[in-house]
Parts: structure tokens; sequence; C-alpha cells
């Protein structure tokens, strides 16, 4: 336990160092958004226009099954009544003469899902009321119509296989008898033509030529009742589209339904676009971010070079307040921009009245021009910037003069002239020189007059 809590403070205290790097800011977060929501809206845009586009393919491959299946069943039609039309004007024909005939048909390469072709002059003495067949034969030979009957029993007929097998009759009439009334058509009656068809067969065929990816499932009847469904067992998603069709045919209804699974897989458009935003959203967010932290160094230092820069100033200042020396700093118009406290008291003004103010004012005579002559005298003389020194004339602020000494560098800053100045007010020693000079003249006076008074002529 120890040892764990250990662990999860190391694990904080990495946190803290990082967040800078972790914390979020507001462009980034903005824009992260910003992306989310319309990467998602057109997500969802194109997943509904795929969804719309996968409806309109289930309904036109459906009509694709749907018109295939009723051409199928049509061409069966045909079949019948040239197989009807055959047996018709040769009655006596025998049963090696029809196989001659249904080999020429080659039904198998054709129609491989018609599995017999036969006549048959007693269909009613063979079938019982129960079978489905009898049915379809009745109404085949009192309407005159092909008729198909409903779905046989799977081992109704042994040697046509397993699956969905329906029979089609078609009744053949004797041709010199009126066929107007259910009567005479049952007194012209000499047999049926018979084919059965594996529907099962049928299917599978088509839907691997029209629609792949369908799954059919086909009910006996006009509604899609699971009890009588005979084609199809998978059990179909609710997430799957779904098209019901009705099919007719011989007197039998069907109901059939093609459901098709909508794709969810990442090979549509859609998931590409959800992808591709997510990616620029993330790779913006991550620009910004980057470039916020960049910021918030550049904005560290610049802090750090502030507090140094005015450290350095302060300390300056502190060092040209200290000096017992004025000095004065001029730019290239030779306006004081700074001034410490020692020339502030030369000139007897007050904590920043020197600012701005021209040297000639406090300085008569040191104007720009006398500045720059000085300094270009020095230049051509001796080739390089020293100190320049020289005596002046200063004016108090309450208008006296006073004598001075200034010391004077010019530099270059920004491609411009400036001025660095250092003064110092010499009134004391002017005046103790003139006193030590009248203090000469005193004592060589007196000295003279002694001379005289003690010399042998007086």
């Amino acid at each position: 336990m120890y040892a764990f809590r250990e662990r999860l403070a190391r694990a904080s205290e990495k946190i803290a160092q990082r967040w800078h790097v972790l914390k979020p800011n507001r462009a980034a977060a903005v824009a992260i958004l910003l992306g989310l929501t319309v990467t998602l809206a057109g997500w969802q845009w194109m997943r509904v226009q795929e969804r719309k586009d996968e409806y309109a393919q289930l309904q036109n491959s459906t009509e694709r099954i749907q018109s295939a299946i009723q051409q199928r069943l049509d061409n069966y039609q045909l079949i019948l009544r040239g197989a009807a039309a055959y047996r018709q004007a040769y009655l006596a024909m025998n049963d090696a003469d029809w196989r001659r005939y249904t080999d020429g048909l080659k039904l198998s390469q054709t129609q491989p899902e018609l599995v017999a072709l036969e006549f048959s002059a007693t269909a009613a003495d063979t079938l019982v009321a129960s079978d489905p067949r009898y049915a379809a034969w009745i109404k085949a030979r009192d309407s005159g119509q092909p008729s198909m009957s409903a779905p046989l029993a799977p081992n109704a007929l042994p040697e046509a296989g397993k699956g969905l097998l329906v029979a089609l009759y078609l009744p053949v009439y004797r041709h010199d008898l009126e066929l107007q009334s259910i009567e005479q058509r049952r007194t012209a009656l000499q047999g049926s033509m018979v084919a059965l068809v594996r529907l099962d067969v049928l299917l599978n065929r088509l839907l691997v030529r029209a629609y792949p990816d369908a799954s059919v499932q086909l009910y006996s009847g006009v509604l899609a009742d699971p009890q009588r469904q005979v084609y199809g067992t998978r059990k179909a998603s609710s997430k799957e589209l779904m098209a019901t069709r009705q099919l007719s045919w011989g007197g039998s209804q069907w109901t059939m339904v093609v459901y098709s699974r909508a794709h969810g897989s990442f090979d549509g458009r859609s998931w590409q676009w959800l992808l591709f935003g997510l990616c620029v959203s993330v790779a913006l967010t991550l620009l910004l971010n980057h470039q916020a932290i960049i910021r918030a160094r550049a904005d560290t230092v610049t802090r750090m070079m502030s507090r140094r820069l005015l450290r350095s100033q302060t300390e300056l200042r502190a060092v040209l307040d200290a000096a017992p020396e004025g000095v004065l700093n001029l730019d290239s118009d030779g306006c004081v921009v700074s001034a410490n406290q020692a020339a502030e008291h030369i000139f007897g003004v007050a904590s920043g009245k020197l600012f701005g103010v021209k040297l000639e004012v406090r300085v008569p005579g040191f104007d720009r021009a006398q500045l720059d002559t000085l300094c270009s005298s020095v230049i051509s003389t001796e080739g390089q910037m020293p100190m320049i020194r020289a005596e002046a004339t200063g004016m108090r602020a309450c208008g006296a003069r006073f004598p001075l000494v200034l010391s004077l560098r010019r530099f270059e800053l920004d491609g411009e002239a400036h001025y660095s100045l250092m003064l110092r007010d010499v009134s004391d020693e002017k005046m103790a020189e003139v006193m030590m000079q009248q203090s000469l003249r005193d004592l060589a006076a007196v000295r003279e007059t002694r001379a005289i008074a003690l010399s042998p002529g007086q």
C-alpha cells in the first residue's frame, strides 16, 4: 500500500511538472470544438445520404429480381404452351419422340431449375384432393390458363430432389370443340402439360446475378407470415433495409421480402470524411496548442528579460545617483533624456525637471551645432572618439551663472548621434583660486614694503 502511494505521488509530481504542456488554451479548445462539430455534422449528413442511396439501390435491385422472376415464369408459360401445341398436333407420339422433343429444347442448360416437363393424360386419377397439385390441375382445367401449385412436400417427388418445388399445369384441349364454358373445357380436355420447377434454385441464381448482397425471404400468400415462409431461413437484423413485393402467377400469390444490410464498415465515404475531419481537428488543435506553448514561453522569457532590464536600470540609476558629478544623456537634437540627482542638484531643479530640456538652456553656448563641432574636431585630429573636456558657464534655475567643467562623448544609437556629458561645478575651486591669487598678491606687496624699509639708502 505504501509503495502504491509513493508511485501515485511521483506520477502526480510528473503531471504537475508537465501541466504547462497539457494545459489547454482557448484557441485550441475552440478549434477542436468547431472541427468536431463540422466533422460530426458532415458525417451524419453523409450517413443519411448513404442510407438513402442504399435504400434506392435496394428498391432497384428488388425490381430487377421481381422482373427476372416474372420473366422466367413467363418463359415457363411459353414452354408449356409450345409443348402443349406440339403435343396437341401429335397426340399419337410415343415416349421416345417426346424425349427427342424435350432434349432438343435443352432445358437443362437454359432452364436448370425446370426439373421435369411431361404430358399427363390422367392427372386427376393420380392425385388426391389434399395434394397441392390437385388444386392447381383443377384451376388450369377450368380456366384454360397456366396454374401454379402451392409448395409441394419435401418428399412428394423423390426424383425431383429436395427444395422449394412447385408444379405448373397447362391443359391440352381438343382443337375441334368449343371452349367457351367450364363444361366445354372439361369435355374437350385431353390431358395436361406438367412442369416441375425448383424455385429455390431459380432464386439463388437470380440473387447472385442481380444483387449478391441481398437476402430474400419468400412467403406463400399475400402476407409475410413466418408460418408460411417457404424460402430463406436467415433472420434479418433491425439495421437492415427491407423491401416487399407481391408476386402473382398462375393463380398463386407470393410475398417476397428483400433485405439489404446497411453498410457500417469503414469503406463508406462518411467514415472517410469522419477520419479526415478528426485528423484535421486534432492536427489543428495540436498546432494551436503548440503555438500557445511557444507564446507562453516567449512571454515568460520576455517577463524575465524585463525584470532583468528593470533591475539593471535600477542598479545603474543607483550608481548614477550616487556619483558626485552630474551626468546628462542627450538625444540627437541635444535634449536631455536622462539625468542623475547630482545634475539636478547642480542646476537647482526638482527631480525630473531636466527631462526634455535642451542643453543650451542650462549651458548657454552648447547647442547641437557646438557639440558636433567639438566632436568633429577631435575625430579629425585624432581619428577616434575620446572623452572631450571643456569649460563652460552654467545657469541655475534661479538665473545665477556658475562655472562648469564638462566631459563630452558622442556615441551612435539606432543610426543617430547621442551625447553623454559629465558635469562638475567648479565654483568653489574658482573661488579658492581667486582667494589664493589675492593672498599671493598681498604677500608680494608686504614683501616689497619690507624690502624698501630695510634698504640702506633709507
